[in-house]
């Protein structure tokens, strides 16, 4: 008899009470048994830690602690999981349904433990008026950039370990997309599900932040995955320009990139 995957998922809060008490209940509501949940809090200043105690009983492991930003704490999650895979749903994201957990262990099992997983995403507008189906795409795109969400990744852990793979934090917006990439120079099997996988409100990079996030992904995509400057040249005018369409046409945007479900 095949044992049961043992999954990892990691939430990186600060100052959340607002949003951390839905973040957790799509996580221990799950009917998948066989996980581990860990909530790597910074130190936060507002009731969060309250909040985070009265799930004590469901919450494997609770560090509360100075970080020095998102994926510092990231990288103090990693170091704490002990699953075969490891998934980030950060404060104010949800795994999608109850049955999360429970379809994507057993997509593992019958597809012999691949490196990656990953699947769909709903984006919530910022009013929570609307939701958006976000479909993923092929991750053999990663040279273009991130081709699903994060909340919606499961990482193999040994492949993790093995290879001593962080969150690079010289980079202060696109340390996800880093560590992807680089994770794909040792991952061998990919999965891809057809089904969603988490819930976040939209919201993101700003044109404000776009040469800070274009300085990044130049770095990454020349010395991780090994593009020439061309042909980095020429996706980052794309993005830039995509993201003045999705910044100033947003409905626009929705309309093309998304499935409108309410």
């Amino acid at each position: 008899m095949q044992s049961k995957i043992k999954l990892s998922i990691v939430t990186i809060v600060y100052n959340g009470g607002a949003c951390i008490g839905k973040t957790i209940d799509s996580i221990v509501n799950q009917t998948y048994d066989n996980y581990e949940y860990i909530i790597i809090d910074g130190n936060s200043k507002d009731n969060t830690l309250e909040l985070c105690y009265e799930y004590k009983n469901k919450i494997t492991k609770i560090v509360s602690e100075p970080d020095k930003g998102l994926y510092d704490a990231m990288n103090k999650g990693i170091e704490q999981a002990t699953g075969d895979y490891i998934i980030f749903i950060n404060c104010d994201d949800t795994l999608y349904d109850e049955l999360v957990l429970e379809k994507v262990a057993s997509e593992i099992n019958k597809n012999h433990m691949p490196d990656f997983v990953y699947g769909d995403a709903i984006e919530v507008s910022e009013d929570g008026a609307q939701e958006f189906l976000k479909k993923s795409r092929n991750h053999k795109m990663i040279w273009y950039g991130m081709f699903a969400h994060h909340q919606a990744m499961f990482y193999k852990m040994n492949v993790i370990k093995l290879n001593n793979i962080k969150y690079d934090l010289q980079y202060k917006i696109a340390a996800d997309y880093a560590l992807t990439a680089n994770f794909f120079k040792y991952c061998d099997s990919y999965l891809y599900l057809d089904f969603v996988f988490c819930g976040f409100k939209q919201g993101g990079i700003s044109m404000k932040d776009a040469n800070n996030i274009s300085s990044e992904l130049f770095s990454i995509k020349k010395h991780i995955i090994g593009l020439n400057r061309l042909q980095i040249g020429l996706i980052l005018i794309l993005q830039k320009g995509l993201l003045y369409f999705r910044n100033n046409f947003n409905t626009i945007y929705n309309f093309i990139r998304f499935k409108n479900i309410k």
